[in-house]
């Protein structure tokens, strides 16, 4: 992969929480809300966990075992809210639904959900299996789709919520040996603004915010990780994560403080809408949702030879 293929921002780019989404902005916020965040143990999960917890919110903390979060559910307690942890495996239906109804017996309707949970396998496809590649899907598509589903009716109802779509920059380019990756945060990010469209035939689009976010270059056990070493056997120098650990310039927290804004209803406009967190949200709503639809920006799409346009 080679950066520069796909651009360089002439804007700068946030790699810190900044005035309009820091703690002190967003306090209380989100108070009174009932908050789900999943893949929390660690990493971007957690800084998520502890934004919307500085916002005032409750929350439900899922990833695959309890005891794996309680750094998470301590830090989250400090700042005076209501915290639970579940074990959950997101990609299992029955198991999620039923863990679902279990935090409404406890802290209420959700309010707001955010989808973090994901793997990645670095790996090409001629030198992997369908079964992990599609591991990767179940986790990382099939699961939001799975947790959208529960929580939707009861937005519906009540004519409110928040739902943010954990994606990846990898969702919108074509970079080798990610093809379970790159496809599932792909499906995300369509399934984030299909929803939203959808949301909006119903009537709904003015109540209920679904977004695709893309965290940011965040060093993590996934964000920075090598390639395996029957890979680097094969191909040598093998230009991966690791290889690029210089461009992961961005606070878990950067995300975690974007999260807490979208929650809170302060980007209402960009909704449907596919975000970077490195780019500051208040550029992006001076434009607003319908000047950046117009443009057919932060949207997939595709671009055709000059006269050729996408039709029907």
């Amino acid at each position: 992969m080679d950066p520069a293929e796909f651009g360089i921002s002439s804007l700068p780019l946030q790699h810190h929480p900044y005035p309009a989404i820091s703690p002190e902005t967003l306090a209380k916020s989100n108070e009174g809300k009932v908050a789900v965040v999943t893949g929390a143990a660690g990493g971007i999960g957690a800084a998520i966990a502890l934004s919307l917890a500085k916002s005032g919110a409750s929350l439900a903390l899922l990833d695959l075992s309890s005891s794996s979060q309680e750094t998470t559910k301590s830090a989250c307690l400090n700042e005076g809210v209501k915290v639970v942890t579940y074990g959950c495996n997101v990609a299992d239906l029955e198991s999620t639904r039923k863990i679902f109804g279990e935090i409404e017996k406890e802290l209420g309707s959700i309010d707001i959900l955010v989808n973090n949970a994901g793997i990645c396998e670095m790996r090409p496809f001629a030198m992997s299996t369908i079964e992990s590649v599609w591991l990767q899907v179940e986790v990382n598509f099939k699961g939001p789709l799975i947790t959208s589903s529960i929580v939707l009716p009861s937005m519906r109802a009540r004519r409110s919520g928040c739902i943010i779509n954990i994606a990846s920059r990898s969702g919108t380019v074509d970079v080798p040996m990610f093809l379970g990756y790159n496809t599932s945060k792909a499906a995300v990010i369509r399934m984030s603004a299909t929803l939203q469209r959808e949301l909006e035939v119903d009537g709904f689009d003015d109540d209920i915010q679904i977004y695709a976010l893309h965290p940011g270059g965040v060093f993590t056990a996934m964000g920075g990780a090598e390639a395996a070493p029957d890979v680097k056997e094969k191909y040598g120098v093998v230009k991966d994560e690791a290889f690029y650990k210089e461009l992961f310039k961005d606070t878990p927290s950067l995300c975690g403080q974007t999260c807490a804004f979208l929650a809170a209803g302060k980007g209402k406009e960009l909704r449907g809408l596919y975000l970077d967190c490195r780019q500051d949200v208040t550029k992006l709503l001076v434009v607003g949702r319908e000047g950046l639809k117009s443009k057919q920006l932060n949207i997939l799409g595709v671009k055709f030879l000059e006269g050729y346009c996408n039709e029907p």
